[in-house]
């Protein structure tokens, strides 16, 4: 474990919530072992801090901006590359600073802030450290999401959770694309896939998802069975290059600059009739995605927003 850790706060003026998951995505793009969202009015005395305790009253200077993003990184980024990439996505002006803080086991108390939730009609996605008893019939995905893979409660992840269990009937096979720490897999292979792979690009990302499928497998209850019995393959891999067999359903929970690079691939692997779920799309985004995807042989069949994440489900249609 590192001794000290490299901190950097990006100051900016805006509350807009999908504006900061975006820019708190490509943080973690970035290197980011973790990041705390600090809101300058009215958001410290209900939300603890990164190390779980209330936080001092703010100084005068910090209401110059309406929002912090506190990162944590293993060792310190190129500053001047860093602040480009934000700008690239943020046009307004924001203001970078760094430094060196010493470790204080941060990396164990953002779990306190980690509760079980229902992410939609039937699931919940409950951490691995949590004493948690289900109601009848509610399935629980069990999770250890880490700092930078994913806890299942984004909306972007519940887009994804929700149009799984709307589309998939059974018996199909699942690629994740972007699998972070598995939770879309999981749920594919909980709602009655066939077989389901989940790609990351990131090497920690999957191991993080192969831990938690040994978490899926140990529980005691009927959905062990189905983790035992339905093969779930995580591997690191770029998008969908070099991948040749045929599924019915690709669920991808990746930015649109990134979803465009894969609508090819995803075309030519989906069977007649096929599924493509995306999300991780800002609202103002999804227009223009939805003109890509229609050029690439989709066919838009829902269109879902919540918090200011658009969730699509599309429909392979031949060229």
């Amino acid at each position: 474990m590192a001794e000290t850790w490299s901190k950097v706060v990006v100051s900016l003026d805006t509350l807009d919530p999908a504006m900061i998951d975006l820019l708190s995505h490509l943080l973690f793009e970035a290197g980011a072992i973790g990041v705390e969202v600090d809101y300058a009015q009215g958001y410290l005395e209900n939300h603890p801090n990164l190390f779980g305790e209330l936080a001092e009253p703010l100084p005068k200077e910090r209401l110059e901006h309406e929002t912090e993003l506190i990162a944590f990184f293993e060792e310190m980024p190129d500053l001047d590359s860093l602040k480009t990439q934000l700008e690239s996505q943020y046009s307004d002006p924001l203001r970078l600073e760094a430094s060196e803080i010493e470790n204080e086991n941060w990396q164990e108390n953002w779990k306190v802030n980690y509760k079980p939730e229902r992410i939609s009609r039937y699931l919940t996605i409950v951490p691995i450290w949590e004493d948690y008893q289900a109601q009848a019939g509610e399935q629980v995905i069990y999770l250890d999401p880490g700092l930078a893979f994913g806890t299942g409660n984004h909306p972007t992840t519940q887009l994804g959770v929700q149009a799984l269990e709307m589309y998939l009937r059974g018996g199909e096979r699942v690629l994740d694309v972007g699998t972070g720490s598995g939770v879309l897999a999981f749920v594919a292979a909980a709602l009655g896939a066939k077989e389901v792979w989940g790609y990351d690009l990131d090497p920690q990302a999957v191991d993080s998802a192969l831990q938690n499928l040994v978490h899926q497998q140990e529980r005691q209850d009927e959905l062990a069975k189905v983790f035992k019995e339905t093969p779930i393959h995580f591997q690191v891999k770029d998008l969908l290059k070099g991948v040749d067999w045929p599924v019915e359903v690709i669920v991808a929970n990746i930015l649109p600059h990134i979803l465009v690079n894969m609508l090819e691939d995803a075309h030519r692997l989906l069977t007649e009739d096929g599924y493509l779920i995306l999300g991780g799309i800002l609202n103002e985004k999804a227009d223009q995605l939805i003109e890509d995807l229609e050029a690439h042989g989709f066919h838009l069949v829902q269109r879902v927003q919540l918090k200011g994440w658009t969730g699509l489900v599309t429909q392979k249609q031949e060229v």
